[in-house]
């Protein structure tokens, strides 16, 4: 298409990005807030001007966050689907790895060929997705780094309880997962996010019934609240806003037009923000667990019952657990698989104070 419409205009700017011709230049992929002008700067290059190739230039971006990257690859997976073509330019061998343009999907041959499973962008579409991405999460949190007693168990209740509500609830069953891990902070960042109809369409009819995207986030992190149309106990979120809390972390929820930053007992609210359209009101999930500070599951979601099924399954007649070197994917041959399988018995053993059993 030719750009003489754009002949001596100035570029359209915003805070962290600004769009000329059919490019959107960032400066930033760590706030939140580039994903409201993002979709600004989409709505004006597509509908506005009718463009159907997009250049993403990231030449100036030098650090990610799963936050603003998770929903800006959830929205270009949409545009993908409405015949919008994408390139990005500039983009770091970090950026490229995390398939920000083509979502990975948790098939088993992707599953069996992926060494980790952080800082990548997935894709997931039904309930054996959720399943097989939160355990494939959970292993590398175990390889990869040294965890107070419950956070993984606590980590992977969340991410599994929250990937399962936009399978139940969004009406897309389509949704988007990345984590991160700062070994030097100790602590992990998730982000999921989907493009459907938000928390607050979803709670329409309940009781009480929102007044507004705001209300329905508060609504949701309370004991019990679900959809109108929703299955399920409604506790996904109230779980994860608890996990949170007892961990001293923080959790950011974004869902339509409002949003909610829980840190410490106190919440800061976001409102007036740009959504894709009213139908596809959009939910981003962002949380922070600090992976050195105690955090047990019972104690955040008191008269729920979680069995570790991962424990279980090491366990002989006995009550030891018995670790199988030769069921060990890694395999032994390596000092980097040999840290893997230290911190995996580490994080066992911090799990349950009983007997175990090397086998070799």
């Amino acid at each position: 298409m030719r750009h003489d419409k754009f002949k001596d205009k100035k570029p359209f700017k915003n805070y962290y990005t600004w769009v000329n011709l059919n490019c959107v230049k960032f400066n930033n992929l760590r706030e939140h807030r580039v994903v409201p002008e993002f979709i600004l700067s989409l709505n004006r290059l597509v509908k506005k001007f009718n463009h159907k190739n997009i250049v993403l230039d990231v030449s100036d971006v030098l650090r990610v966050s799963p936050s603003p990257i998770v929903p800006i690859a959830g929205y270009i997976d949409y545009f993908k689907s409405q015949g919008i073509s994408f390139e990005l330019k500039g983009a770091s061998s970090y950026l490229l790895n995390t398939s920000l343009m083509s979502p990975l999907i948790p098939d088993e041959q992707t599953i069996k060929n992926t060494r980790s499973f952080f800082d990548k962008v997935w894709v997931f579409n039904n309930s054996t997705d959720v399943f097989n991405l939160t355990n494939g999460i959970i292993s590398s949190i175990r390889k990869s780094i040294e965890c107070e007693n419950g956070v993984i168990d606590s980590c992977e209740w969340g991410i599994y309880e929250i990937m399962d509500n936009v399978i139940q609830h969004s009406e897309t069953k389509r949704g988007f997962v990345m984590v991160q891990v700062n070994k030097k902070s100790n602590s992990l960042n998730i982000c999921i996010f989907d493009y459907g109809v938000g928390i607050y369409r979803t709670m329409l009819g309940t009781t009480p019934n929102p007044r507004n995207p705001i209300d329905a986030i508060s609504l949701s992190v309370q004991e019990g609240k679900k959809g109108a149309k929703s299955v399920g106990q409604g506790n996904g979120m109230w779980g994860l806003y608890n996990i949170v809390n007892n961990n001293l972390g923080h959790l950011t929820i974004i869902s339509g037009t409002g949003g909610i930053f829980y840190n410490d007992n106190k919440a800061q609210t976001f409102k007036d923000i740009i959504v894709l359209n009213y139908k596809q009101q959009a939910t981003a999930v962002n949380f922070h667990l600090n992976l050195n500070k105690e955090t047990l599951i019972t104690n955040a979601i008191k008269g729920h019952t979680f069995v570790d099924l991962y424990s279980e399954n090491k366990e002989d007649s006995f009550g030891r657990i018995v670790f199988k070197i030769n069921d060990v994917a890694s395999g032994t041959g390596t000092r980097e698989s040999a840290i893997e399988i230290r911190n995996e018995l580490i994080n066992l053993y911090t799990v349950n104070k009983k007997t175990f059993i090397i086998d070799f």
